[in-house]
């Protein structure tokens, strides 16, 4: 799980390497790292990752579900806890607002980091499909 002061490799909206001018590959830094890395285990599904048999959202689990109060309490307590296990971010500010439309579940999620007033949000849309995760 990589953190705050962290860097990975870039990666594109498609989860492709990006490609420099000079053959480089552009590197990901501090919080865009981090929010790389976040929009990345929201779309993976728990265990994906070898080395790290908790990382993953698996927010695919619920979209075929019915909509009703357990569903979103479970969708919006799976995204506290994982957003929770990372140390930069102040667990007490977390915000999960969810949405139901056809076959589409919208997750809007706001938080900050400790000792930021700033307040960052994630969209969130699942559908039978796929996970697309913005950071806004």
């Amino acid at each position: 799980m990589a953190g705050l002061y962290d860097i990975d490799i870039k990666l594109d909206g498609r989860w492709q390497l990006t490609a420099s001018a000079s053959g480089d590959v552009p590197l990901s830094y501090d919080l865009d790292c981090l929010f790389q890395d976040i929009r990345l285990e929201a779309i993976s599904q728990e265990g994906e990752l070898f080395y790290d048999s908790t990382y993953g959202w698996s927010l695919m689990d619920f979209v075929q579900m019915q909509d009703d109060d357990l569903l979103r309490l479970e969708i919006a307590q799976r995204v506290k806890t994982k957003l929770s296990r990372r140390t930069e971010i102040d667990s007490e500010t977390i915000v999960v607002n969810l949405g139901f439309s056809e076959d589409k579940i919208s997750v809007k999620v706001a938080f900050k980091f400790d000792g930021d007033s700033k307040e960052y949000s994630l969209d969130i849309e699942l559908d039978r499909v796929k996970v697309e995760v913005v950071i806004v």
